[in-house]
């Protein structure tokens, strides 16, 4: 399930938890990638100034930020962050040794711009059986 601050998927979530589904989050870091693949205007979660600000002050990347957001948010969840980068990878691994403050997770829980940043639209194709992003979503 595509989860991060700039789509949090709440009620899909608390759905799954209420039917004892686990929920693996992917694309935590909203999808950088995709805004030039899909072409998408989007903003960029990782440059959103707000979670610069967080990261700054407490002397952690941005991606380590949005990651552990992910985990401490959804604590029973999994998230899947992807890299190459060694120190990437070695960062990612460090995230249970700190938390977020009460303060920093409502201002990463509070972002505006609640839209998928990995829509689907791939999958259309005249000939179906995704013809719509309706036709793909419950919520298009």
């Amino acid at each position: 399930v595509e989860i991060h601050p700039y789509f949090r998927n709440e009620a899909l979530v608390e759905w799954c938890v209420a039917e004892g589904i686990h929920v693996t989050a992917f694309s935590p870091l909203g999808s950088p990638d995709s805004a030039t693949m899909l072409h998408r205007t989007a903003p960029v979660l990782m440059q959103d100034p707000a979670v610069q600000a967080i990261a700054s002050r407490i002397g952690r990347d941005v991606g380590q930020v949005l990651l552990r957001w992910g985990l401490q948010k959804r604590p029973t969840s999994s998230i899947l962050p992807k890299s190459v980068n060694p120190e990437r990878l070695k960062g990612n691994l460090d995230l249970s040794t700190w938390e977020l403050s009460e303060g920093d997770m409502h201002i990463l829980n509070s972002l505006s711009g609640q839209q998928r940043m990995v829509d689907g639209s791939y999958f259309l194709n005249e000939e179906g059986p995704y013809r719509t992003l309706h036709d793909l979503w419950d919520d298009a």
